[in-house]
């Protein structure tokens, strides 16, 4: 039996959370000082983030980003929130900080029913204010639905929608386009 690391409530300093964080099993969100727990994920939301990782790494290690999954920190308010996104890529000259991604570009979550109102309305807003982030996809384990938030030259967002399996999301400022049955590749879907 493995023991977690009881969390006392309070309100956290973010040093004080990095380093709960080095020794918790539980990884834990920081929300202006609260501890946010982490719950496991299934099967298809890794086997979807791994699907997405692997179109996209080698690509964008050519021109220059990182890619990081799961346990990598993104910095979304300096001091205030940080998010565990399921995949962010950043410059890969961010590194100012060892577990800390400060200027993503782009970020996806994988949404389950549970976790689709926080992924789609809280998180989008919150992502939305990321200076550096170009692109916000929100990816359905249960069902083929990709939304793709897209920050325009003017600042604005707009977001597209996939959902027929030879849908192309294309990443105009990395020069690439992923074929959203690659992203559901050996994933169950619900009818």
């Amino acid at each position: 039996m493995t023991a977690t690391l009881k969390i006392p409530e309070k309100i956290y300093t973010v040093a004080e959370w990095l380093e709960l964080e080095q020794q918790s099993e539980v990884r834990h969100e920081f929300h202006y000082g609260k501890l946010i727990p982490m719950a496991g994920e299934s099967k298809n939301a890794n086997l979807v983030s791994k699907n997405l990782l692997r179109k996209i790494e080698l690509p964008l290690i050519e021109k220059g980003f990182e890619t990081y999954v799961h346990d990598v920190k993104a910095e979304v308010v300096p001091n205030g929130i940080y998010r565990y996104p399921d995949l962010v890529v950043a410059p890969n000259v961010d590194d100012e900080d060892e577990y800390i991604v400060k200027h993503p570009v782009f970020m996806a979550e994988v949404s389950s029913q549970n976790s689709r109102h926080r992924d789609r309305v809280r998180k989008r807003r919150e992502y939305f204010k990321i200076d550096s982030l170009w692109y916000y996809l929100v990816i359905l384990q249960d069902e083929m639905l990709a939304e793709l938030h897209v920050r325009r030259e003017d600042g604005t967002w707009e977001a597209q929608y996939f959902t027929e399996p030879t849908d192309v999301i294309e990443l105009t400022r990395f020069d690439l386009k992923i074929l959203l049955s690659d992203i559901y590749w050996r994933i169950k879907l619900t009818e």
